[in-house]
């Protein structure tokens, strides 16, 4: 699989605080990626309807905790994460 796009994840770090955890600091990092359009099968399956706007994400490595995803300059919302071999499969909208 080709990873020639590029994507900047932002992480949050936290440390356990007095009542809740606290945030302590927000790293940003930008990560190789492969974008893909969802099959027929997909959006029906994930979103019930066809959504045009939708696409798929196939990031290098495992990223569990992640805040938010910026691509081509715009901050998209994470819908879906998966993971697959050394891969984070993330759908975005």
């Amino acid at each position: 699989m080709n990873y020639n796009e590029r994507i900047k994840i932002t992480t949050l770090k936290k440390a356990p605080g007095y009542l809740d955890d606290e945030i302590v600091s927000r790293e940003s990092k930008i990560v190789a990626c492969n974008i893909a359009n969802l099959s027929n099968e997909e959006q029906i399956g994930v979103f019930g309807k066809y959504n045009q706007d939708a696409f798929k994400a196939h990031i290098q490595g495992i990223w569990k905790d992640f805040e938010s995803i910026e691509y081509d300059g715009v901050e998209r919302s994470v819908f879906s994460k998966r993971y697959h071999r050394n891969s984070t499969v993330v759908i975005l909208t």
